[in-house]
């Protein structure tokens, strides 16, 4: 995320006085990239799948589904749409609902390959990204969209046993 300090009054932006002097940081928005990766891995068995839902006025949406294939597992988002931000990751946790930074802390980031700054969750659309560093996912139970430099909830899915 490219972050731009200015002096003086910005409408919009977080003002801070220091030293008798107004500064305003000013997030640009993050360049998000749109992929269409239609089709699973051919040997994908889906295994669990969520519905992303938009936490603390932030949108997301789209699903979101955990699967294993012959080289390991994977998630493989469709339809992702989210609000753009600073230092925004995704995070397998053991929570359902995680929208806290307990519940977010119980899990493990998942760095986005060709996400901006080294993994951020800047793509949007139909992907699959693979989990290999995650040891077995099937224990967790909730997908966060977390903004790390805030502490704040972009969005969630829960993921429920696909039948």
């Amino acid at each position: 995320m490219k972050r731009r300090t200015l002096l003086g009054l910005v409408g919009g932006g977080a003002a801070v006085a220091v030293g008798g002097a107004a500064v305003a940081e000013l997030f640009l928005p993050e360049q998000a990239t749109r992929v269409t990766d239609e089709e699973p891995p051919e040997s994908a068995t889906p295994l669990s799948r969520g519905s992303f839902v938009g936490k603390a006025a932030h949108e997301v949406s789209g699903t979101v589904t955990l699967a294993r294939d012959s080289e390991g597992y994977i998630l493989r988002f469709e339809d992702y749409e989210q609000t753009q931000g600073p230092d925004v990751f995704v995070y397998l946790t053991p929570d359902p609902d995680p929208d806290t930074k307990a519940a977010v802390s119980a899990g493990v980031k998942v760095l986005i390959d060709g996400g901006e700054d080294g993994g951020e969750s800047t793509k949007l659309g139909t992907f699959v990204q693979r989990l290999d560093d995650v040891g077995d996912p099937t224990r967790f139970r909730g997908v966060a969209i977390w903004c790390d430099r805030f502490s704040v909830p972009f969005g969630a899915a829960t993921l429920a046993p696909v039948e």
